[in-house]
């Protein structure tokens, strides 16, 4: 395997581990009364300790990516491939998204009080059904910018489909932003939500993946610019798979949420994997090295 392919492993068994101490944290973290910490939880320290610890570690092996200088790789021609299974990791991740846009205008209409107290914590249950939940105005909004967002890469994907002989259409460049501003909306009202509750070892996990997808989505528009570098790209996209992974563990009162994270943190690497795939692709075909490889 080439060493390249170390960023996304790691982040993929980092995730996996991420996702089970994230567990142990719910199951035994918690009061079961009150929801709040208990303090020197060995399951939530272990937890802060790996996220730290692998951040370093996405950090380095993010190094092992190629180093551009303007312009830089385009998207999609430098994220194109003839092979139907390397995409189908992205589409899926697409398919994952639009149905959370599906979930958030289904949500919208049926939002009830009883339904947003059965969440994971008796404390979390009770302060998004005291009116802090989102409103079904702001999900109708989320929904709807969850399906934009999905729409848009669609055409994105379908220019990384290589074909012999065919014409490859690029998607207008300001439709792959729409991602990144709905995640924005979505991070402000969920701060708005979390922000309130007294423990912050219960909803950091779930706003750090909502930031490193947001970032991670903007690096990715940046490659249609001309002004990506991969590296960069590579770690933010790494560790939305990390966080996204762990954030699945909280079983999130909000149906939309949970296919967003899977979504996200799959759509955002199968980039990084059609980006790593395609480079290796280029190299071997004209014996060449993209930029040094440290």
């Amino acid at each position: 395997m080439n060493k390249r392919y170390a960023l996304p492993l790691a982040a993929a068994l980092g995730g996996a581990a991420a996702c089970v101490l994230r567990l142990l944290q719910n199951s035994t973290g918690y009061e079961p009364d009150t929801g709040l910490p208990i303090p020197g939880n060995p399951a939530a320290l272990a937890l802060a300790v790996l996220l730290a610890g692998l951040a370093a570690v996405l950090a380095v092996t993010s190094r092992l990516l190629p180093a551009e200088e303007d312009p830089g790789p385009v998207l999609p021609r430098d994220f194109s491939t003839e092979n139907a299974g390397l995409l189908s990791l992205p589409m899926g991740g697409v398919f994952l998204l639009a149905l959370s846009g599906l979930a958030d205008l289904a949500e919208c209409a049926s939002i009830l009080p009883e339904g947003l107290a059965a969440s994971r914590h008796a404390i979390y249950g009770i302060l998004r059904a005291g009116g802090l939940g989102y409103t079904p105005q702001g999900q109708l909004l989320l929904g709807v910018l969850t399906l934009a967002a999905a729409g848009s890469l669609f055409p994105v994907l379908a220019g990384c489909r290589r074909r012999t002989g065919g014409h490859r259409h690029k998607a207008p460049a300001a439709i792959t932003l729409l991602p990144v501003a709905a995640l924005v909306v979505r991070l402000v009202l969920t701060y708005r939500i979390d922000s309130v509750n007294p423990s912050l070892t219960m909803y950091y996990v779930e706003l750090l993946a909502l930031v490193f997808m947001t970032l991670g989505f903007y690096r990715l528009s940046s490659f249609v610019f001309q002004a990506g570098r991969t590296r960069r790209f590579g770690f933010y996209a790494a560790g939305s798979l990390v966080l996204c992974a762990a954030s699945l563990a909280d079983g999130s009162a909000y149906l939309s949420s949970l296919l967003l994270y899977a979504g996200g943190g799959l759509t955002l690497t199968g980039f990084l994997l059609l980006r790593i795939a395609n480079g290796l692709e280029a190299e071997k075909d004209d014996g060449t090295i993209i930029g040094p490889v440290e």
